[in-house]
């Protein structure tokens, strides 16, 4: 009997993948609440922009590591393609309208 997928815990043996999903459960967790407080801040603030840029980014993201995992790739070299294009992506959002105002007020 092999016991390489068992943690054992004290005196109880646990599967390891009953582990792991419970800390990745845990994290989900920590990252909505951390996330619900930035939003909550956000829409105080009236941040549409980043909000539209957190929201894309999470779509992206999500989309990218789906579709690396249907075709059975290495999922870093979508996700560094992925992670380049958001940040042209968010660098445009701060810039673009920086320079529509420097344009507005040389008139």
């Amino acid at each position: 009997m092999s016991l390489s997928g068992i943690v054992s815990i004290g005196n109880i043996g646990i599967n390891a993948v009953y582990v792991y999903l419970g800390m990745m459960l845990l994290c989900t967790a920590a990252v909505y609440y951390i996330v619900k407080k930035i939003y909550k801040w956000a829409i105080k603030k009236q941040m549409l922009r980043f909000l539209s840029y957190i929201g894309a980014s999470t779509i992206i993201i999500s989309l990218t590591v789906i579709l690396a995992v249907l075709q059975e790739r290495n999922a870093w070299q979508f996700l560094k393609a992925a992670m380049q294009s958001l940040a042209f992506l968010g660098i445009s959002l701060a810039v673009l309208p920086l320079l529509h105002q420097f344009l507005l007020k040389r008139k």
